[in-house]
């Protein structure tokens, strides 16, 4: 007699487990499907995003020295260095500034001096305005007369003619705040971090350390409204040059 075959049973244990592997690799694969698609689409941003800021179209480029930094403390009283006070100022400025979509370059962001040597720190200091093709330099400084209190008010130094209007409107704006005595544009052909410089550059000294111009030049608040009393100067001189370049363009048409 024929053996009849014995019927294989199915062994639901074994078939459970395989569908969660198959689960779980189908899973796996989405999830890595899914990751790779969120990598590819955040890359593709990113390079959109850097796209759009390498193509900004900025107003103008200003440098902004904020003078002295490191060992090089300038003029001080109690406790209170020049360095610091330009460094703060400066920071205002370039926040001031790039809300009116103006592109500001530090020659420091840090209490640092660019070289030991003093002649060839202000050097490079003036040479970042050809290397950021920049259209404007402004430095930074707090002014002293050694044991004199009695002399206050703020000033502000040029490179030569063409840098004269720059001046002209940073002081305007400058003398509306009131704080302090108006003591004119002075001819700074002579400092080296003007005259080193390739644009229109002026060297701002924001008032008298030792002198009642202390109270301000110590005031977060104050300096911040001085700040954007400069940006404003700034600003307008950038819409006067450029109005100026456009009349110029039409009539040589």
């Amino acid at each position: 007699m024929a053996k009849k075959k014995k019927k294989k049973k199915l062994k639901w244990g074994r078939v459970f487990i395989a569908l969660i592997i198959v689960i779980v690799l189908i899973f796996g694969i989405y999830k890595s499907a899914s990751f790779l698609i969120d990598q590819a689409i955040d890359l593709i941003n990113d390079l959109l995003a850097g796209e759009k800021i390498s193509t900004k179209k900025y107003r103008a480029t200003i440098i902004i020295d904020p003078g002295h930094g490191g060992y090089d403390v300038g003029a001080n009283t109690k406790n209170i260095y020049e360095k610091d006070i330009t460094l703060k100022i400066a920071q205002y400025l370039q926040k001031a500034l790039e809300k009116k979509n103006i592109k500001v370059v530090l020659t420091r962001d840090k209490d640092i001096e660019l070289n030991s040597d003093k002649s060839t720190d202000l050097h490079m200091r003036a040479a970042m305005s050809q290397q950021n093709q920049a259209d404007y330099f402004v430095s930074i400084h707090v002014n002293d007369l050694a044991n004199n209190t009695s002399v206050s008010g703020f000033e502000i130094y040029t490179r030569n003619n063409d840098s004269y209007f720059l001046a002209e409107s940073i002081l305007t704006k400058m003398d509306e705040l009131k704080i302090s005595k108006n003591r004119g544009i002075v001819d700074g052909s002579n400092l080296q971090v003007l005259r080193d410089n390739t644009v229109p550059s002026v060297l701002v000294e924001l008032g008298y350390i030792k002198s009642s111009d202390f109270q301000y030049l110590t005031n977060d608040s104050q300096l911040n409204n001085i700040a954007g009393a400069i940006a404003n100067g700034l600003e307008e001189r950038i819409k006067e040059d450029k109005e100026a370049k456009n009349e110029g363009e039409n009539q040589g048409e």
